[in-house]
C-alpha cells in the first residue's frame, strides 16, 4: 500500500508564526461544557446525522479506500511526529490524520466532508516501519480569519470571553443537528479544531479532541 504524504503551507505558516510560544493543547483546550458519550448520542434526535456521517466514513476502515479518494496523510514535524502521528504524553493520543487538503483554506465545515479522517495506531509491531492502524474519527478543522479569530494570546480557553468567537457546530447548516459543541484552538496547527470519535469510545467524551484510550505516537514530538 501507496500513502502520499502532504505537507500544507496554510498549517506550517501558522506553525511558523507562532513556533516560539504554541503551546500543545491543554486540558482546558479539550474540554467543553458537560460529556457527552457515544451511548447519549444514540438515543438523542441528532442520531440521523451520525448515522450519515458513519456511513460516509464506513468504507474508510480500509486505508487503501481513503488513498483511493485522494486522501494523504498530514506530516508536519514538529507538530507531528516525523511519521505523522499526533499524541500528547499527558492528554492521550490522537493519531494520524489523512485529508484530500480541499477544504482546509475556507471558514465553514460540511458534515460529510470533514477535513480530516483520523486512524489510531494500534498496540502492535509496526510492519515494515508503517504503524498499524484503524479509523477511529474525523476531525473539521476551520483555520483562524477575520471570521474566526484566534483567541487573544495564549490565556487559557475555558474563560468564556475568549470563546465569544469560537465557532460552533450549531454555526453550520449540515452539522446544526449535533450538540452545540464549540471548536477548540489549537496554535500548533493555527486553527479551530474538532474532532468526533465516532468509532473509538473516547472515556473523556466523543467530541474532546485526545482520547486516552487511544495509544500515544511510537515517537511523539517533544514538547517546545
Amino acid at each position: 500500500m501507496k500513502s502520499s504524504s502532504i505537507l500544507f503551507t496554510l498549517l506550517i505558516g501558522g506553525l511558523t508564526a507562532c513556533a516560539a510560544d504554541a503551546p500543545l493543547p491543554t486540558a482546558s483546550h479539550m474540554s467543553h461544557n458537560g460529556v457527552v458519550m457515544l451511548s447519549d448520542l444514540g438515543r438523542a434526535n441528532n442520531a440521523k446525522s451520525l448515522t450519515a456521517l458513519r456511513e460516509f466514513t464506513a468504507r474508510f476502515h480500509d486505508l487503501d479506500a481513503a488513498t483511493a479518494a485522494q486522501y494523504g496523510l498530514l506530516k508536519a514535524p514538529p507538530a507531528t511526529a516525523p511519521d505523522g502521528c499526533i499524541s500528547d504524553p499527558y492528554l492521550g493520543g490522537m493519531g494520524y490524520h489523512y485529508t484530500r487538503g480541499n477544504n482546509l483554506g475556507d471558514d465553514a465545515i460540511d458534515l460529510l466532508d470533514p477535513e480530516f479522517l483520523v486512524y489510531a495506531p494500534i498496540k502492535e509491531p509496526q510492519g515494515d516501519g508503517v504503524a498499524r492502524t484503524r479509523l477511529a474519527a474525523v476531525e473539521y478543522f476551520i483555520p483562524f480569519s477575520e471570521r474566526w479569530p484566534a483567541p487573544v494570546g495564549n490565556a487559557p480557553t475555558n474563560n468564556s470571553s475568549l470563546l465569544a468567537k469560537a465557532p460552533s457546530l450549531h454555526d453550520f447548516p449540515t452539522t446544526s443537528d449535533l450538540p452545540d459543541i464549540p471548536f477548540t484552538p489549537t496554535f500548533r496547527f493555527n486553527g479551530w479544531m474538532l474532532h468526533i470519535w465516532l468509532w473509538e469510545d473516547n472515556p473523556e467524551g466523543m467530541f474532546n479532541n485526545f482520547n486516552t484510550s487511544v495509544p500515544l505516537c511510537w515517537a511523539p514530538p517533544a514538547l517546545p
